[in-house]
C-alpha cells in the first residue's frame, strides 16, 4: 500500500534497527514520513540511526556510512562524530518546548503555572540514629571498593548500599529485619526450580537457552546475595526482582512495563520471548519483617506527608504521590488507612485493564482523591490533569525520569495551578543526590567538559558517600 503521509507516533519504539517493528516501519511506502518522541535518544547513538532510516535520510540510513562517519568517531572520542549528526539533524528536526513562542512573540502553548518546591524534612533523634549507623556502615564498604580501585566493578554492590540509604531515607522500616520469604529460607526450593526449568526448556529450545554453567553461577550469586543493576532502569534491582528463563535478572516492575501486552514479550537483553508465568520472584529483600501495622511509627517524610494531605482533602484537592519504591507504598497504605484518608494505588503488578480502570475511578470519583503511583509505571504514555498536586516522595537518579512523571499532570488539558513538593531528608544521601541530578542536567546541556563526563560515575558515587 502507497501512503501520502505516515506519523510516527512515539517513535522511539523503533529504537532497535534489528527489531521486526522496526524493519517493519522502514519497509512501509509512503511520500513523507514524520517522526514524534520526545526522547529521540534514550541509551546511545544508534537509536537516531533507527529514526533516520525509517526517514529515508540518504545516505545516513546507511549502516556503513554511519558506522564509518559517525559511530566509530563518536565511540573513539572523535567529536567529530556529534558534529556531524549536529548538521543532519538541523535541516530535518523541529523542536517545540512549553517556552516555544510564536512569530509574534506569544507562548505557542498557554498552561497554568507549575511551581516546584523543595520539602526539607528533620528526621526525629531515633531516625537519625539508625540513619548514622546504616551510613557508617556502607561508607566503610564503600571506602574498601575505592582503596582496592573496584568501584565500577562493585558498582551493583554500591547501588545495593544506595539503596538502602534512600529507603531509610523515607521509612525505617523499608530496611528493618529483611529476611526472605519462609518457602525459601535457604534458596535451595529456588535454585532448583530454576535449573529444572531450564532443563526442560533445553529440551525444545537449545539454540535460545543459556549454558548450565552460566545459569548455576547466577543462581550461586542469588545464594550469596548478590545485588545488580537493572538493565532497564538501572538502577539496584531489590524492590521487586524477578529472574527471567534466559537467566537474566531485572525489576518486574520495569520488565513487565516494557511489553506490549502484561501477559509476555522479549527479554530486554536476548529478545527471546518470556511469557509472565515463566518469570521467577526472587526473594524479595524490600518487604520487611516488622508488622509495621500494630508497631506503627511515623517516619518525618510519611508525617509531613499525611499532614498536607489532609488539608488538601478539606478542599477536595486531588493528589499523586510519586516514589520508585513499592514497598514504602504498602507503608503509606497502613497509615493512609488509619487517618481515614481514601486512596488509589497505580504500579506495575496491574494488568493494562486494571490500571485503566484506576485512572478512570480517580479521574471521577469525589472521595478517593489520592493516587499512589509508581515513578517506574507512571513515567509515560498518560494522562493525569484530574490532580494538581504532586508529591516526589524520593529523588531518583536521572532527573529526566522525575520531569516526565511531572509532565504528565502539567500538560494540555490541566485547569488549574500545579504544585509539585519534593521531599528531601536533610543531612542524608537525598541532600547530596540533588547536587548528582544538577550535574547531569550540566551534562545533558553541555557545560561539562569530555574530561569531566568520563570520570563522572566515579566522582558521583564519591559525592554521595562524603
Amino acid at each position: 500500500m502507497d501512503w501520502y503521509r505516515i506519523v510516527l507516533d512515539e517513535a522511539h519504539t523503533i529504537k532497535s534497527p534489528k527489531t521486526k517493528s522496526a524493519q517493519a516501519a522502514y519497509r512501509l511506502k509512503s511520500e513523507c514520513r514524520w517522526c514524534l518522541t520526545g526522547t529521540p535518544l534514550q541509551n546511545n547513538l544508534e537509536d537516531l540511526y533507527s529514526l533516520l532510516c525509517f526517514l529515508h535520510v540518504e545516505p545516513w540510513c546507511n549502516a556503513k556510512w554511519w558506522q564509518r562517519l559517525i559511530q566509530k568517531p563518536y565511540e573513539n572520542g572523535d567529536d567529530r562524530g556529534l558534529k556531524l549528526v549536529r548538521a543532519i539533524l538541523r535541516p530535518l528536526m523541529l523542536r517545540r518546548t512549553k517556552e516555544t513562542k510564536d512569530k509574534i512573540g506569544n507562548p505557542i502553548l498557554v498552561l497554568p503555572p507549575a511551581r516546584i518546591e523543595v520539602v526539607e524534612c528533620e528526621q526525629s533523634e531515633h531516625e537519625r540514629d539508625f540513619y548514622e549507623a546504616l551510613f557508617r556502615r556502607s561508607k566503610v564498604q564503600f571506602d574498601k571498593f575505592v582503596a582496592q580501585g573496584s568501584v565500577l566493578n562493585n558498582y551493583a554492590n554500591i547501588l545495593e548500599l544506595l539503596l538502602r540509604l534512600r529507603q531509610c531515607c523515607d521509612h525505617p522500616f523499608l530496611v528493618i529485619s529483611r529476611a526472605d520469604p519462609k518457602k525459601y529460607a535457604d534458596l535451595n526450593q529456588l535454585a532448583q526450580q530454576f535449573l529444572e526449568g531450564v532443563q526442560q526448556s533445553s529440551s525444545g529450545r537449545q539454540n535460545v537457552v543459556p549454558s548450565l554453567a552460566y545459569v548455576e553461577g547466577v543462581v550461586e550469586e542469588i545464594r550469596q546475595g548478590a545485588t545488580m543493576e537493572c538493565p532497564i532502569c538501572l538502577e539496584s534491582a531489590s524492590d521487586d526482582p524477578v529472574l527471567t528463563p534466559c537467566a537474566h535478572r531485572m525489576c518486574g516492575e520495569c520488565l513487565v512495563s516494557s511489553w506490549r501486552t502484561p501477559d509476555g514479550g522479549p527479554c530486554p537483553l536476548c529478545r527471546r520471548h518470556i511469557s509472565k508465568s515463566d518469570l521467577i520472584i526472587l526473594p524479595a529483600q524490600s518487604r520487611f519483617q516488622v508488622d509495621a501495622k500494630n508497631n506503627w511509627k511515623d517516619s518525618c517524610k510519611v508525617k509531613t506527608l499525611v499532614t498536607m494531605l489532609e488539608s488538601l482533602q478539606r478542599k477536595q484537592e486531588k493528589s499523586i504521590v510519586f516514589s520508585q519504591f513499592t514497598s514504602f507504598f504498602d507503608l503509606l497504605e497502613i497509615r493512609f488507612t488509619q487517618k481515614g484518608i481514601k486512596f488509589l494505588r497505580f504500579d506495575g503488578k496491574l494488568s493494562q485493564k486494571h490500571k485503566e480502570k484506576v485512572l478512570k475511578e480517580f479521574s471521577e470519583s469525589q472521595d478517593k482523591l489520592v493516587l499512589m503511583m509508581s515513578l517506574k509505571a507512571g513515567g509515560v504514555g498518560l494522562n493525569l490533569t484530574a490532580a494538581s498536586n504532586v508529591f516526589m516522595m524520593d529523588p531518583w537518579w536521572n532527573p529526566a525520569v522525575e520531569e516526565q512523571a511531572i509532565m504528565r499532570i502539567h500538560r494540555i488539558g490541566q485547569k488549574r495551578e500545579v504544585r509539585v513538593k519534593r521531599f528531601i531528608v536533610k543531612g542524608t544521601v537525598e541532600e547530596r543526590m540533588q547536587q548528582v541530578q544538577m550535574r547531569k542536567q550540566r551534562m545533558v546541556s553541555g557545560a561539562l567538559t569530555d574530561e569531566e563526563i568520563r570520570g563522572a560515575r566515579i566522582e558521583h558515587l564519591k559525592m554521595l558517600f562524603k
